[in-house]
């Protein structure tokens, strides 16, 4: 059974390997073909020019979708915190990206929010959450900081930002499979720090950094504690159709898309605790997608916080928005701590 699959594994690769190349070579010789067969006809060179132009297209998806340039100065310039510990620190991802980070650590004095004194039963118990932090298709983790800033202050939690690959200081050019990765490696990274508390990850996703954040929890249900997204998407076939309606891009099968992001099928993976941040003035993306991905939820505690003046990007400034997040957290270190005190009685043996 193991040879056959290792068989259709290599003639698979193979496959794709052949089909790349020759979408290279015709993307190179299009304006030869096409002179070609303007003199001479054959169906054989208008196959060719039609899998050259498709191919074209195929990678243009990535131009539409991944912004690592805007403003121009991104892949120069990563703005730091300041008067504020931090970290800044270079990871590693599975097939060899290095990814740069930045540790915001909450050292005030205060608690967690949902942590009182009586119930703190061990030292886990009264260290603060670590949120993940995965931001949108554009800028870098340095234009993230104000808001991750305030996140730290008001939700008394650590905060890790990570730029995607060919973001902001880290290597390599943007893909699907390759955010996936970036973003397991930054939540391995975590799992890796004794100075932080493995129970209590937390995951934000904010518009593209949603669909991440989706699909990493729906991969690691034991390793997260909880997910929080904002004015994130369906999926990318579910954008192109909203975006490009006057095409019938809704008849494309799944495999015409290089980028999918099929957030509305991951997120029935996802059953940890699930906060839905929706901006009603969102020109972008479609309020209703968080309304849907939201009854998509299969998770026991769940909400759906909107905010009618929510922009795409600047909801977080919206009146509510921290007490909103800041109430999710509370019912959720409570729930965490409850959780831990049950585990402890039910270790106890009475004779």
């Amino acid at each position: 059974m193991e040879k056959p699959r290792r068989l259709w594994g290599a003639m698979e690769r193979c496959t794709l390997t052949l089909a790349s190349w020759s979408w290279g070579a015709c993307r190179v010789s299009l304006l030869a073909l096409i002179l070609t067969f303007h003199l001479y006809g054959g169906f054989f060179l208008l196959a060719l020019i039609l899998a050259s132009v498709a191919g074209i297209l195929y990678k243009f998806q990535d131009v539409l979708l991944y912004f690592p340039d805007q403003p121009s100065s991104s892949r120069l310039y990563v703005p730091m915190p300041t008067g504020i510990p931090h970290e800044n620190v270079y990871i590693r991802t599975k097939d060899g990206v290095k990814l740069n980070l930045i540790l915001l650590r909450y050292t005030g004095g205060d608690t967690a929010p949902g942590v009182t004194a009586g119930n703190q039963s061990s030292p886990s118990s009264s260290a603060p959450p670590t949120i993940l932090y995965f931001h949108g298709n554009a800028g870098n983790i340095g234009h993230r900081v104000p808001n991750a800033l305030l996140m730290l202050v008001n939700l008394k939690a650590n905060v890790v930002l990570v730029d995607y690959r060919g973001y902001g200081k880290s290597e390599g050019e943007p893909s699907e499979d390759g955010l996936y990765l970036d973003a397991e490696a930054t939540l391995d990274y975590v799992m890796t720090r004794p100075d932080l508390d493995k129970t209590k990850v937390v995951l934000f996703g904010r518009s593209l950094g949603g669909a991440v954040a989706v699909r990493l929890a729906s991969v690691n249900p034991h390793r997260v504690a909880a997910i929080i997204v904002e004015n994130t998407f369906l999926s990318i076939p579910h954008m192109a159709a909203t975006l490009f309606s006057f095409l019938p891009m809704r008849l494309l099968p799944l495999w015409c898309y290089r980028n999918q992001f099929l957030s509305y099928r991951q997120v029935a993976l996802c059953r940890m605790p699930s906060l839905f941040v929706s901006g009603l003035s969102d020109q972008l993306i479609p309020p209703v997608m968080m309304k849907q991905l939201y009854e998509l939820s299969p998770a026991r505690t769940k909400r759906l916080a909107i905010f009618p003046e929510g922009t795409h990007n600047d909801t977080w400034q919206c009146q509510g928005y921290f007490a909103a997040l800041e109430q999710f957290m509370k019912d959720l270190l409570k729930s965490h701590a409850h959780e831990e005190n049950a585990q402890a009685s039910a270790s106890v043996t009475i004779i």
